[in-house]
């Protein structure tokens, strides 16, 4: 048995050992098997709340998940009407098992691999296959900025709120080198709900794994595990961005030598999709903020009972060291675009 079949078995042994549902791998496979036909075969990637199978020949995802961690069907909706071609709708089949039951849902397998695999094999010189997936990424932010959402007061100030709330405890948490770039990125906080910048639907962990890809051109086929997705402002997910410039090394992160134009490009291409903005220096500065925002929330990690904890930090303080310590060489100082010039304070 491969090392990666290992893996997912130890993956879904743990789930259906800790879920506290009365509900077997076999009752599920059996079931699904059933009703939309076989094979069934896991996939490689498992979650942490949940079982997921391909079914009907690999054309269907059916998941089984945790009571405790249900699927929002209308948020996916909503997120299948933004990303139509990069993701896709939802449906719940009900629960099995005695109580606790395991939710059901279905969903379509969309095409491509996951782009940490890719990357893998991209030669750093293979520049129009990076230019191909950055234009793809561009496109997706560009749909998100383009149906931002416009909560009621009561609503937006339960957003703020919860952010607030969120890098209050990280600031805490945090060692004291963070405390200063804290305090900066805290103080813009209030001008991300203040009305004038956009909030959108949000992916919670936009990594490599959940971005899939054409092997061979690099385009973005689609954007997959959307269940912690929620509404914040535009650009908490940008470290996507970052990730798919660079790798973890031994030594830490490394940018690679064409990330400058590969990051050009991307707010390139950003712009000319949604066009003229208003007060565009201050959108685009607050936008380069959000990203390390963005960053830091990504080293948080909800768990049961809607508590927060850090989990490996000073690995994801390796991995996200881009939020602090940008090289020079792939800093953005000052970028034209469409005639207009923007500052990025590193």
């Amino acid at each position: 048995m491969s090392s990666i079949n290992s893996e997912t078995d130890e993956s879904i042994s743990k789930f259906f050992s800790t879920a506290g549902a009365c509900t077997t791998r076999s009752q599920c496979d059996a079931f699904a098997s059933k009703m939309f036909g076989g094979p069934v075969k896991p996939v490689s990637s498992q979650g942490l709340y949940s079982y997921t199978i391909t079914v009907a020949d690999g054309t269907i995802i059916i998941q089984f998940r945790e009571p405790d961690s249900p699927l929002d069907v209308q948020m996916l909706a909503k997120i299948h009407g933004i990303h139509p071609n990069l993701t896709t709708g939802c449906k719940f089949h009900g629960t099995i098992g005695l109580p606790p039951s395991l939710l059901i849902y279905e969903m379509n397998v969309l095409p491509g691999n996951n782009y940490f695999d890719i990357s893998l094999s991209i030669v750093d010189t293979d520049l129009d296959h990076r230019l191909a997936t950055v234009r793809s990424l561009a496109k997706f932010f560009a749909q998100s900025w383009q149906y931002s959402v416009s909560p009621d007061t009561t609503y937006r100030s339960r957003i703020s709120e919860d952010c607030h709330s969120d890098f209050t405890y990280l600031s805490s948490s945090l060692p004291s080198r963070f405390q200063d770039t804290m305090g900066r990125l805290r103080k813009s906080l209030p001008a991300l709900f203040s009305g004038e910048y956009p909030l959108v639907v949000t992916h919670g962990d936009l990594s490599e794994k959940n971005i899939l890809a054409d092997p061979k051109t690099g385009e973005i086929t689609g954007i997959i595990d959307w269940a912690e997705a929620s509404i914040q402002p535009f650009g908490f997910a940008l470290y996507a961005l970052d990730s798919i410039l660079g790798y973890l090394s031994p030594n830490g992160w490394v940018f690679y030598d064409t990330a400058d134009e590969l990051r050009h490009e991307f707010w390139l291409v950003f712009y000319n999709l949604v066009g003229v903005l208003s007060q565009t220096e201050k959108h685009l500065h607050e936008a380069l903020l959000v990203d390390q925002l963005g960053i830091l929330k990504d080293l948080m990690i909800p768990v049961l009972h809607g508590s927060m904890m850090i989990v490996s930090f000073e690995f994801r303080d390796t991995c996200r060291s881009v939020c602090f310590n940008r090289p020079s060489r792939d800093s953005v100082n000052l970028v034209n675009i469409r005639g207009v010039g923007f500052e990025h304070d590193n």
